[in-house]
């Protein structure tokens, strides 16, 4: 009977305990949850948030508040020495298949990019991943501490998350970006994280939650660089057609109405004028008023709306123009709708975007 009870506990032992990682395990590696990348003499500064696995205030679990997270740097003429030098400081294996958030800086990343997402896609980091430059330093903002309590990365995250999918920024996941810029002719845009500081304390420094957003993007074509608002960017989205919801402040006469727009669809086909190729653009979705000011009424509110999308999509066909890549999948367009076209244009569509025209019509329905 003693040998049956103890054969009992353990197997009971063995289910509790099977597929945890053994304690020393855990205490042996670095879980890095965002990375900022800024320029250094004769290399590079990265920043590493990272959680310190300590317990919460008062005791409890450990959480992901600003309390548990802390920020190691280390420095190296490449990423992978900055990593392997955090390594011989720490002793550690660092991880980084939990990195929610990567931010580059301007000065960093502008000439490198495409080095630092062939990096990341050999490394550990999952490949979809959102990659956003930033103003000024990015360990300033990896390491700030916020006002909400939330870890940095997750916040950010979010914060960059809802305006990919409120079509105010294009989606920046390695995959796609590295993709893109692997391909000639096409382009990747790049969110620009925006994060200035708000009042700073003899202790610490917070953010005011005004001043944390995604404004603009930079368009990165063939290693050149054009920077777009965030309406080109919109307008931009609604001429690719992968647009499916949308925030709009709408213009009717002297007063503003707020609209929400979901169930966006999209479709496209080209034609050619002359020797320049016209695209039609068919946006259709559904609105709903999230404030209408007095006075004005659903009809003048949807009209307004519906002229807003068309010029959106003239403002994005500017930004487009001007960078001369094709960043709206017209090649692919183009073999489809006018195959003898494209042919002619031998892979390179440059001169094809240049002389670019579009007519664009908008047609939306109250939910």
């Amino acid at each position: 009977m003693k040998k049956f009870a103890l054969f009992a506990a353990l197997t009971v032992l063995c289910a509790l305990f099977s597929g945890c990682e053994p304690i020393g395990e855990v205490q042996r590696r670095i879980v890095v949850h965002a990375i900022g990348i800024d320029p250094a003499e004769g290399g590079f500064e990265v920043s590493y948030e990272i959680f310190s696995g300590s317990e919460a205030p008062g005791g409890g679990p450990v959480d992901a508040s600003e309390s548990t997270v802390v920020t190691l740097l280390a420095l190296g003429r490449t990423l992978f020495e900055a990593e392997e030098s955090l390594r011989l400081q720490t002793g550690k294996e660092i991880f980084l298949g939990d990195v929610e958030l990567i931010v580059i800086s301007e000065e960093a990343g502008t000439e490198n990019i495409a080095d630092f997402l062939r990096y990341f896609r050999k490394s550990d980091v999952y490949l979809g991943t959102n990659v956003v430059f930033c103003r000024g330093r990015a360990k300033e903002i990896v390491g700030a501490k916020l006002k909400q309590g939330s870890a940095t990365a997750i916040l950010l995250r979010g914060v960059i998350e809802r305006a990919i999918e409120g079509g105010r920024a294009c989606s920046s996941r390695i995959i796609e970006i590295s993709n893109a810029l692997s391909e000639e002719g096409e382009a990747a845009a790049v969110p620009i994280l925006t994060l200035e500081r708000g009042e700073e304390t003899s202790e610490d420094s917070t953010v005011s939650d005004l001043n944390v957003g995604v404004f603009e993007s930079l368009l990165i074509p063939s290693g050149e660089l054009s920077e777009i608002s965030e309406t080109e960017t919109m307008g931009i989205r609604l001429l690719r057609g992968d647009a499916r919801k949308m925030s709009l402040e709408v213009a009717v006469g002297e007063k503003i109405a707020s609209v929400r727009l979901e169930g966006i669809k999209i479709s496209r086909r080209a034609e050619i004028f002359g020797d320049s190729p016209h695209i039609f653009i068919e946006i259709e979705g559904s609105y709903e008023t999230e404030f209408s000011p007095g006075g004005v009424s659903e009809e003048e509110i949807q009209a307004a709306a519906e002229k807003q999308l068309l010029e959106l999509c003239e403002r994005g066909l500017s930004a487009l123009k001007e960078s001369g890549a094709d960043f709206i999948g017209l090649g692919k367009l183009l073999y489809r709708c006018a195959p003898e076209y494209a042919a002619a244009q031998n892979g390179d569509f440059s001169a094809a975007i240049a002389g670019l025209s579009a007519e664009a019509y908008a047609r939306l329905r109250k939910y």
